[in-house]
């Protein structure tokens, strides 16, 4: 079985042969030339696969059989490696513990879609930038929940295919890197901007927001300091989950990440110092890295306590048995239980407490610096998406200078 396949302004024939995939390129651009060639080819595969034609060891197949069989030199030619052997590879002998239990659940999903939509037996050798460039466009017109795909999850989903296709490259399974591409996206969209509770529940009682804006704008939501308290006590109230409120606390007023969180050890709260130490993955790929935030009152006695009356031992601060780490989904539902019956069940996840943290500290004009340091931002694009205060504060700042 073979075709032809059209590369820019040129061609190449695609075959199988034995169970595996081979592509040959012509270079050729008129489409006769390219159909008499590919006449020939499958007329000399049929020998070959008749027996009547013998291919020499070691030859380029593809170039056997355009050849009529005739090739006196043999080329040397390895089998061609098939995208799925490098997607299993890096399922089953990626360092462990390198990256984030939920990044390598997300990488699964994009290698899922990049198999689908590319096809597992292709061989990498016959990806270019052209088929990138398809995967992008065929992803990008894939609904899920009944909208498009985001661009910034197919642009993921690109970069996964590049790090585990570079990464097989540095263990000589690929014998190239990936190509250097300039790919074409649909426009993104830019994350709705933080509000206030009171300002999205006016955006919706206007009416008009369909369900996939309406959790982009509660996504957005950041809570004033009363707020924080009043969802943590309410949850403190609600949750049969002992370790949920401390988690949320130190949350909420640290800034911490879910998974810093998930990794914090008891001998991170410095109870003598009165500093809290973060263990970080995000600015560093090769090492963890760490980060100290001043430990806040509330911070200190809600910990203080938890940790003489209610934590089940073992190294991790905030666990449900012992030695035992919390994982992404225990917590989310026990935040879900946690905030059910109350207002604030529109709250999207525990992250809501990190960028609270970030708005609160700009809104009382601590310094862009110093909310990076305590945040461990490391992109432009995040600092100045927590670069925010408050409605009435920036009303006050205008009127100061403008208001005569």
């Amino acid at each position: 079985m073979a075709w032809l396949e059209r590369r820019g302004e040129r061609y190449r024939i695609v075959f199988r042969f034995r169970g595996d995939k081979f592509n040959v390129n012509l270079k050729a651009t008129d489409p006769k030339e390219a159909e008499g060639c590919l006449a020939r080819l499958e007329e000399t595969l049929r020998l070959v696969e008749r027996g009547r034609l013998i291919v020499p060891a070691g030859a380029d197949l593809g170039l056997f059989l355009l050849s009529d069989g005739k090739l006196e030199q043999p080329v040397d030619v390895a089998r061609p490696v098939r995208l799925d052997e490098i997607f299993t590879t890096y399922r089953t002998e990626f360092t462990a513990g390198a990256k984030e239990v939920i990044t390598r659940a997300m990488e699964d999903i994009h290698l899922n879609h990049l198999t689908r939509l590319l096809g597992g037996e292709t061989a990498v050798a016959a990806i270019t930038a052209g088929t990138v460039q398809q995967f992008v466009d065929l992803r990008s017109r894939e609904l899920h929940r009944g909208h498009p795909v985001k661009p910034k999850t197919v642009r993921k989903a690109v970069a996964t295919l590049r790090f585990v296709w570079n990464w097989s490259h540095r263990r000589g399974q690929v014998p190239t890197k990936f190509p250097d591409v300039e790919l074409v996206f649909p426009k993104e969209k830019q994350p709705e901007p933080f509000r206030t509770y009171d300002q999205i529940r006016t955006i919706l009682t206007r009416g008009g927001v369909d369900p996939r804006r309406e959790r982009e704008l509660w996504d957005g939501l950041f809570l004033d300091p009363a707020q924080v308290i009043e969802v943590l006590a309410h949850v403190r109230r609600k949750t049969s989950a002992r370790y949920l409120h401390p988690f949320l606390v130190t949350a909420a007023y640290t800034g911490a990440r879910r998974a810093e969180l998930f990794r914090a050890r008891v001998e991170d709260f410095d109870f003598d110092g009165k500093l809290v130490l973060l263990r970080e993955k995000k600015r560093s790929r090769d090492k963890e890295t760490f980060r100290t935030v001043d430990m806040s009152p509330r911070v200190e006695v809600v910990m203080r306590e938890y940790f003489a009356a209610v934590h089940p031992g073992g190294e991790f601060a905030f666990s449900s048995a012992k030695d035992r780490m919390l994982t992404d989904g225990q917590t989310w539902k026990a935040f879900r239980s946690g905030v059910k019956g109350s207002k604030w069940y529109v709250l999207r996840g525990c992250h809501a407490f990190r960028h609270s943290f970030a708005s609160n500290l700009a809104a009382a004009g601590v310094d862009q610096r110093v909310i990076d340091e305590l945040m461990g931002h490391t992109t432009v694009e995040m600092q100045r998406r927590y670069r925010h205060l408050f409605p009435d504060q920036r009303r006050a700042a205008i009127l100061t200078v403008f208001g005569g």
